[in-house]
């Protein structure tokens, strides 16, 4: 096997020398390694098809749910493989797919997990392949990453926060798999695993790998009702709260907002000037080093 290693230079900032500690781990081993960091945003899509086309069959991202899944978009469809060392906020992919935060075991397990096929996601033919949403999650993204200074969990509750306490729904009208429905959420998140990241298990039902899409949707509420429900967000059991969340599954969800709208794969922001979205799925057509699933019925 072979690895070529995607460094976020910010990743530093929280597990020390990344480059390093990777050089330490395969001192000794009869491994290829080499490795790069990105210096803009997509630079790490550059590079991870670079990488392909130079022979690489492991591909790791060291970073944050930006740098993993600029990291995965070259892959897909590839036999190369794609390997995370979790170093950001969220890790959304690799909570999805029970990946240690630790940074070592994560790097351990680079030499010890087989390739594991997981589902990507589309938007405008965009892929994601944690969660996409559109409403108070995408304006926050949006913020979040246009600030200066620290980043982190705090400041994201920060900008959450505020813009909680001013943001109106507007109405979306959509389809899944062809049914129509009307919604006017506080949010409207299209998930391909449980989670966002940082432990937030918006999708209770959904699997990386059943090759279907979750539509959850949450309701404008007082408060104190949201706080009232925020420990179920952590505990994977938000579907309980049936007047403010609803959840549906689909293989093709279109969404139409009604006009221009900010919206955020995997929490980085885009903005669509039309409004429309299109959520689809190709099962399977990424390859991921993770552990054994070991939920019940995988």
């Amino acid at each position: 096997m072979s690895y070529f290693f995607i460094i976020n230079p910010n990743a530093g900032r929280r597990h020390g020398d990344v480059f390093k500690r990777v050089e330490r781990f395969f001192a000794g081993r009869r491994v290829r390694f080499e490795a790069e960091f990105t210096a803009a945003r997509d630079h790490a899509s550059e590079l991870a098809a670079r990488a392909v086309l130079a022979g690489f069959t492991r591909i790791v991202a060291a970073g944050g749910d930006g740098t993993i899944r600029e990291t995965a978009i070259p892959l897909v469809g590839k036999q190369a493989a794609l390997g995370i060392l979790p170093c950001g906020s969220g890790n959304g992919l690799a909570r999805n797919l029970y990946i240690p935060l630790d940074f070592d075991a994560a790097l351990a397990g680079l030499l010890d997990w087989s390739a594991r096929p997981v589902d990507t996601a589309l938007a405008n033919g965009k892929p994601f392949f944690c969660a996409a949403g559109v409403g108070l999650d995408a304006e926050v993204a949006h913020d979040f990453n246009t600030m200066t200074g620290r980043r982190g969990i705090f400041p994201y509750v920060w900008h959450a926060a505020r813009r909680l306490l001013a943001y109106k729904p507007s109405k979306v009208a959509g389809s899944a798999d062809g049914r129509r429905f009307e919604t006017e959420a506080m949010i409207n998140a299209v998930l391909n695993g449980v989670q966002y990241g940082g432990g937030a298990k918006v999708a209770p039902g959904a699997y990386i790998d059943d090759g279907l899409l979750d539509l959850i949707s949450i309701k404008k509420a007082s408060l104190p009702r949201l706080l009232l429900a925020l420990p179920d967000l952590f505990r994977g059991r938000l579907d309980r709260h049936t007047d403010i969340y609803s959840a549906l599954k689909a293989r093709l969800i279109e969404l139409d907002c009604g006009g221009g709208a900010w919206y955020h794969l995997d929490g980085e922001d885009f903005y669509s000037h039309d409004g429309r979205l299109r959520f689809s799925v190709l099962p399977g057509a990424l390859k991921v080093l993770a552990p054994k699933p070991s939920l019940p019925g995988k």
